[in-house]
């Protein structure tokens, strides 16, 4: 059997091995199979392309060696492959190209290059292979095209080998919009994908790669020159050198599997999140000096002796589980490493902001909590007790009392943070409540409740007295976690975190808030609100209103009278990630008024009274646009997802909504936008069973799904 035989052969084994190995190990928990009703437009024409299937490979010696003289292969030339494409362009030149494989494609001197509007459908059996004389730089190419698709028909993964060659596996120069999907890509001596966008700054153009296997490259994925990649569900194994590279502007690295690689992660994105990976390579992360604000977060070390290098600047790691060592490159600035475990640093690190609060979840007694800072626990202070069968009732404790203590310790302890844990019934009389001293960890085990003696649920009057149960400081850190804090549908806000420092909210109970459960106005610092139950407050549950960098996590936001979350106001750079939003009066989350480069990922915001996810400019001058609306479960609401501005200086424009599940909504499942909402792109759709329409449609807006064109 000569060599481009066994490729073939190789490349058939590899097929079955990749395809059953990868399903087992890819984590595969936020990409949805897609579906919806077009690929670009209901009028779009599609044109299937059927490549031939390869010629059988001949079973006896005599066969085999016969075969080989007369050049015959079990593969099809890409040559032969481009030919037919080529022809199927000039006859339909706007039509879009549904083109199938049957049989390996061998690529020898020239790549197969695909153009706009092409969707390249693989085989089980027919991915692609190079030759053993190969000289193509890649297997693949896309140049300066869009709206280009690359999966697979059927079970298994389109396997695409390089043959141990110096060669890309799929080269994309200046594309705009391409997903690839369900791809094994190995073997690749210079890369497996290379990816340079047409656009570094439009979300809207954003491509992505889910659920693929790629291994035993060269590097793995490289992206590079464009905005809003997602990059979700895949697994990288044994790359010789980084398995992802990653320079894309409010990009999603999230459910990826990292093993045996030289390199896990290297990412010079601007305001990227990485989040919820699993990362098995000693050398896990590099955050690069021309990374700016991302958000590191959820992300588990399967590994010991972790490495991680962080450069730039407001990088911000939250709530990693990574054993290991991070080192921060000199010349960096505000390096935010908050609440991590087992991730040790030098506390003396130029640039570090270092925040590992004691919590209701996570009671350390670590004497570091704060970098340059000591530690003092004030006695635990009891409240009251609520009545329970033969137990006595005692009545809660004055918050005042509290008040009082905590000013003492800031006083006689201004180098330390202060630990104050709180266990009972307490009750706060007057507006200002309980207000923390900067560096200050709050652990509450029971309840505060607002009694103002005020009227319940009053209207909100602009310029009037602003209560709250508790308000975190204005500057340096600060915690609340555990317990209940209770507005009694008096106090405005039971928790205030307007104007503040770095803050985590965990684990806490909000409920009764005249107006919004938590409130932040003007909060620069970055604020972790994290596993929180927001409920039954009389406006949002919680509300970032001229803010920047809230990141709102695995939160449970319900039966508020307005949103869930409300992102207001020309807020900017901030996250909503794994929270659930339900029965909310208004939207589940609301993204209004100008804010702009805000990731909503990973979400369920069902059952809502108004949508799942509203964009919208209804009164601030400029765009609500940039922000990026991924992988979330909008189903049961009056519309799933929705677009729209207010007038031609009022806009929702450039938005991504890129893979959100929008089925069994009251009306629409996507509302694409009116003449003020352009540009928005909705891609790898999932869409379904809703009450009037699936999509209400708008000229403006752009859409690129995943389909299987009906024959002909």
């Amino acid at each position: 059997m000569n060599t481009r035989s066994l490729q073939a052969v190789y490349l058939c084994l590899a097929i079955l091995i990749l395809g059953f190995s990868s399903l087992c190990n890819a984590r595969g928990e936020f990409f949805s199979e897609p579906r919806a009703p077009f690929l670009i437009s209901p009028d779009e024409v599609v044109e299937r392309v059927v490549l031939p299937e390869a010629p059988v490979a001949p079973t006896g010696f005599v066969e085999r060696v016969f075969a080989w003289l007369r050049g015959i292969r079990p593969v099809v030339a890409a040559e032969r492959a481009q030919e037919l494409i080529d022809s199927a362009r000039a006859k339909n030149p706007n039509a879009i190209l549904f083109i199938e494989t049957r049989g390996p494609l061998e690529v020898s001197d020239k790549p197969l290059r695909l153009g706009s509007k092409m969707c390249l459908m693989l085989s089980p059996a027919g991915g692609f292979v190079a030759s053993s004389d190969l000289t193509a730089a890649a297997l693949i190419a896309v140049d300066n095209a869009e709206f280009v698709s690359i999966g697979t028909m059927g079970h298994g993964l389109g396997v695409i080998d390089g043959g141990g060659k110096a060669v890309t596996g799929i080269s994309v120069t200046g594309g705009s919009r391409i997903n690839l999907d369900r791809l094994a890509l190995q073997h690749c001596g210079l890369a497996g994908v290379d990816y340079t966008g047409r656009e570094a700054g439009a979300v809207n153009q954003a491509g992505s790669l889910t659920r693929c296997d790629i291994r035993e490259n060269g590097d793995g994925l490289r992206v590079a020159g464009t905005a809003g990649f997602q990059c979700l569900d895949n697994t990288f194994h044994k790359n010789q050198g980084a398995a992802l590279t990653i320079h894309s502007l409010c990009s999603v690295v999230a459910g990826n599997e990292f093993s045996e690689n030289k390199v896990a992660i290297v990412s010079a994105s601007d305001r990227g999140v990485i989040t919820r990976n699993l990362i098995g390579d000693v050398a896990a992360l590099e955050i690069t000096a021309t990374g700016v604000g991302q958000l590191v977060t959820e992300n588990i070390g399967t590994a010991k002796d972790l490495q991680i290098k962080i450069a730039g600047s407001t990088q911000q790691f939250f709530r990693n589980d990574l054993q290991g060592t991070a080192t921060i490159t000199p010349g960096s600035k505000d390096i935010y490493l908050i609440a991590n475990t087992g991730l040790t640093v030098d506390p003396a690190s130029p640039g570090l902001k270092f925040f590992n609060p004691p919590t209701y979840g996570h009671p350390h007694k670590d004497a570091l909590i704060v970098a340059g800072m000591g530690r003092f626990d004030l006695p635990v202070i009891t409240g009251g007790k609520m009545k329970k069968s033969d137990e006595e009732e005692l009545p809660p404790v004055d918050i005042a009392v509290v008040q009082e203590a905590l000013n003492l310790a800031s006083t006689a302890h201004p180098n330390d943070v202060l630990v104050l844990k709180l266990q009972g019934e307490f009750v706060t009389k007057t507006l200002e409540g309980l207000q923390l001293t900067p560096n200050t960890c709050l652990i509450l085990e029971g309840r505060i409740l607002a009694d103002l003696g005020l009227p319940l649920d009053r209207l909100w009057v602009r310029g009037e007295a602003v209560g709250q149960v508790v308000k975190l400081p204005k500057s340096g850190y600060s915690s609340v976690s555990g317990g209940k804090l209770d507005g009694g549908r008096q106090a405005n806000h039971p928790l205030n975190a307007s104007q503040g420092g770095v803050a985590v909210i965990e684990n806490v109970n909000i409920t009764a808030g005249s107006r919004d459960g938590i409130y932040l106005k003007g909060h620069g610092a970055p604020v972790f609100i994290y596993r929180c139950n927001v409920y039954g407050n009389n406006a949002r549950g919680i509300w970032p209103h001229v803010s920047s960098r809230v990141h709102s996590i695995a939160n449970n936001c319900a039966g508020n009278y307005h949103d869930g979350i409300d992102f207001d106001a020309i807020a900017k750079d901030c996250t909503a990630l794994f929270n659930t939003t339900t029965g909310n009066r208004r939207h589940g989350i609301f993204l209004e008024e100008g804010i702009q480069n805000t990731i909503v990922f990973g979400n369920t915001a069902d059952n809502n009274f108004g949508a799942g996810i509203h964009t919208w400019n209804e009164a601030v001058k400029g765009n609500t646009g940039l922000n990026v609306i991924s992988a979330n479960q909008c189903n049961g609401n009056w519309m799933g997802t929705s677009v729209g501005g207010r007038a031609e200086d009022k806009t929702a424009n450039e938005n991504l909504f890129f893979n959100n599940v929008t089925r069994y909504n009251r009306r629409d499942g996507i509302r694409a936008g009116n003449r003020y909402a352009n540009g928005n792109y909705f891609t790898q759709c999932v869409i379904g069973q809703n009450v009037e329409i699936d999509i209400a449609p708008n000229p403006g807006a752009v859409f690129f799904n995943a389909i299987a064109p009906k024959k002909p």
